[in-house]
């Protein structure tokens, strides 16, 4: 009797384990979670969230553009690593640009790709989103914000989907200029 016990709450024990991992979507630093379905490499995703990286595959920095309209100042986030690992042997890259470099609400364009054994799979491009930076840290801390609009696919005949995520990411000083 003792060992059915052990037995059945060692089988609950991992089975609340397993149920965790099912639930890490909330946890990642950087995702995107879409809404609707996307076919990329025979699978369909639905209402599905993508790990976009740790707070550590990440960096984000600020820069100005000088133009006839004035000053501005933007932050790039982008991974620091080649890709991301996203499951099913799907790597993710993107470049992210916020319209701002200041705490507070702006708008957010960028490019999501999807790969698979090097070659590309599926991209998303960014038509209308709207940013939340909450968190703008000196050089050497980090980078925070939330995201919700929508983004079409690469595709002759574009589909919109509706995205919200959220950004952490090291900030870093920006690159050298060439």
């Amino acid at each position: 009797m003792r060992k059915i016990s052990v037995i059945l709450m060692l089988s609950a024990l991992a089975f609340s384990f397993s149920s965790c991992e099912s639930d890490e979507s909330e946890n990642y630093d950087n995702s995107i979670t879409i809404t609707g379905s996307i076919t990329m490499d025979g699978k369909t995703y639905t209402n599905s969230t993508f790990n976009m990286g740790t707070s550590m595959e990440v960096q984000g920095f600020t820069y100005l553009v000088d133009n006839q309209s004035g000053q501005f100042y933007y932050t790039q986030i982008n991974p620091s690593v080649e890709m991301i690992d996203v499951g099913n042997g799907i790597g993710i890259h993107y470049s992210l640009v916020l319209e701002k470099a200041t705490t507070g609400t702006g708008g957010l364009t960028g490019m999501i790709m999807f790969h698979k054994n090097g070659e590309f799979i599926y991209g998303l491009e960014s038509a209308d989103v709207q940013v939340n930076i909450i968190k703008m840290d000196p050089v050497g801390g980090f980078i925070e914000a939330t995201y919700t609009g929508t983004f079409q696919n690469f595709d002759n005949n574009p589909t919109t989907f509706t995205v919200s995520g959220k950004i952490k990411a090291k900030r870093v000083e920006e690159p050298l200029k060439k």
